[in-house]
């Protein structure tokens, strides 16, 4: 099997792991604060990934550590906006909507960079926009707070997709994703400062096995296969691979929080499935 249909597939795994996070993070932050969460998760892939890839500092200098930072902050931004949006609406709505980087991305590509994108990304990323319309908005078009925020994430979600396949070929990807992982850990944690809510020893079990399964796998696991994913892949290709994750998220709000999944998500779902198996074309 060639590199590329590989790396879709590790790719479509990790969107699992993402999925799965959701409700992980939603019961994990709860009414707490997100940005402690998220000190800790990065913190924990940062460390990972330091361990896994250790030999590889020797590597390291200035360029590499200037493309982490830059591929850090549109991450560390969309995160922060998606663990609050997931304070405010449900796990699928927020798994849908930060699908919307699907779209955004060769939207950005095309736009500001001037880069040539197929037909057929555009008629696929077109359906699956209508694939997470039939699921957003089943009673009407009625968006609530964290929907919004979790827009405002889709948007920070695509930069750092761009920034990532920018710096693929330029940077060792192992040693970027290392370093982004620690600007988001640093990022939240300055901010969970200054978060009343802010609690770094939280009693409750759910907020550390939350920690464990988004920082392992939904983190370190994910964030490093893609680093390493857009060597051999387009922004556009893994942006579609993306589209898996709400059907696992929503699966997983099934399951563990007793969200509903109907008919019509079920639908826009398989829209989207259909458009993210056309990325291995």
């Amino acid at each position: 099997m060639q590199k590329p249909h590989v790396f879709l597939l590790l790719l479509i795994l990790g969107t699992a792991f993402w999925g799965v996070s959701f409700s992980f993070v939603k019961v994990g932050v709860a009414d707490g604060s997100p940005y402690v969460f998220l000190a800790y998760k990065f913190a924990l892939a940062a460390i990972v990934l330091s361990v896994l890839f250790a030999k590889r500092f020797n590597r390291l200098n200035r360029k590499t550590i200037a493309a982490g930072a830059l591929i850090g902050l549109p991450l560390l931004l969309g995160n922060v906006f998606q663990t609050i949006g997931l304070q405010h609406t449900s796990v699928t709505n927020t798994a849908f909507i930060t699908g919307l980087d699907v779209l955004l991305i060769p939207l950005f590509k095309w736009g500001l960079f001037r880069k040539p994108v197929q037909n057929r990304i555009w008629i696929s990323c077109s359906l699956a926009l209508f694939g997470l319309y039939l699921i957003v908005a089943q009673y009407g078009l009625h968006l609530n707070v964290g929907d919004l925020w979790t827009m405002a994430c889709a948007v920070f979600f695509a930069c750092y997709v761009m920034a990532v396949g920018y710096f693929s070929h330029r940077c060792d990807a192992m040693l970027t994703v290392t370093i982004a992982m620690t600007v988001c850990s640093l990022g939240s944690g300055l901010a969970a400062l200054f978060d009343k809510q802010a609690v770094w020893m939280p009693s409750d079990t759910h907020f550390w096995e939350g920690i464990l399964f988004a920082g392992l796998l939904g983190t370190a696991y994910m964030y490093g296969i893609q680093s390493s994913a857009q060597r051999y892949l387009e922004e556009e290709k893994v942006a579609l691979t993306y589209l898996c994750e709400p059907i696992f998220a929503a699966i997983a709000g099934m399951i563990m929080l007793g969200e509903p999944l109907s008919l019509r998500t079920m639908a826009g779902g398989g829209v989207n499935l259909d458009r993210a198996s056309s990325s291995r074309t």
